[in-house]
């Protein structure tokens, strides 16, 4: 399973590189951040997610999970979360821009059983302008679920989410 994510991963992001370089937009903003910490409900209140890792970026910057745009434009923006933890109970996870939750970008996934994990996928296009602030927000309906991380021995970590960002023309 961890060696299909780390495929898909590459493969997501040499897609990315590729049809940058057929359009002509490869130097067009882009970031790809990460987070290898766990992060789970205490309670039913919303969370903005944290990320301690910029893994690629051009002209995009983040800093502990907010994503500063460099300038005005329409942009992909995709979270996708590991979820799972300790209980039951759902994981949501959605946007916002400068404090504001998105419309219609919320998702959930019910963890019916603790050893279960899933991926929670948000995403959307967005029309955004130099120096918006963009974050992904989670929250838990009980006590100890929400965004985890795997670290199976000898292959890579499971991010808690990774969240990937670019312009379109």
């Amino acid at each position: 399973m961890t060696e299909m994510r780390t495929t898909f991963k590459a493969i997501s992001i040499a897609t990315a590189l590729l049809m940058g370089s057929a359009l002509g937009v490869f130097a067009k903003p882009f970031i790809q951040a990460s987070s290898t910490e766990a992060q789970l409900a205490n309670d039913p209140k919303p969370v903005v997610v944290t990320m301690d890792s910029t893994d690629g970026a051009n002209d995009l910057k983040q800093e502990k999970g907010v994503v500063t745009i460099s300038e005005d434009g329409t942009y992909f923006v995709i979270a996708a979360a590991q979820v799972g933890g300790s209980a039951k109970g759902l994981v949501r996870l959605w946007m916002r821009i400068n404090d504001k939750d998105v419309d219609n970008s919320n998702t959930e996934q019910l963890i019916s059983d603790p050893s279960f994990t899933a991926v929670l996928v948000c995403q959307g296009l967005m029309e955004l302008k130099k120096g918006d602030k963009i974050v992904s927000v989670y929250s838990g309906s009980v006590k100890g679920v929400g965004l985890v991380v795997k670290k199976p021995a000898g292959e890579p970590v499971v991010p808690s989410i990774i969240l990937s960002a670019y312009k379109i023309d």
